[in-house]
């Protein structure tokens, strides 16, 4: 950061009174003069915004204020009723609705009857 960055940003942030107001003043005029005099498309940076920019505030407690105040406010019997009305409404919680597995069948033909199946078919 070069030291007239620095200077300015120390004059806007400077004791209040009317010092302040006056360098204020001084700055934002200095300022304007600098952008007409910048290059085409170029627009120099602030000493405030880029203090602004790297001065990182955290959120964490005002989201976790928000969120603990954004509570349900249904009551707790609600929230049984609704639980236990939802339950056992899938199909694979019904009682009846359950396959019954089925155990392997067995063949109704004997050894001898393959045998015999074997001759005739191919005659050996």
């Amino acid at each position: 950061m070069s030291a007239a960055l620095l200077r300015r940003g120390l004059e806007l942030l400077g004791a209040p009174g009317k010092q302040a107001a006056k360098a204020k003043a001084k700055a934002k005029a200095a300022q304007a003069g600098k952008l007409r005099n910048s290059a085409k498309g170029k627009v120099p940076k602030s000493a405030l915004a880029e203090f602004q920019k790297r001065e990182q505030r955290g959120y964490l407690g005002v989201n976790l204020a928000f969120m603990t105040s954004a509570r349900s406010t249904v009551p707790e019997s609600v929230t049984r009723q609704i639980l236990r009305q939802n339950r056992g409404r899938k199909a694979c919680d019904r009682p009846g609705a359950k396959k019954k597995k089925k155990k392997a069948e067995g063949t109704v033909f004997t050894e001898e009857d393959f045998q015999k199946f074997q001759q005739e078919y191919f005659g050996s």
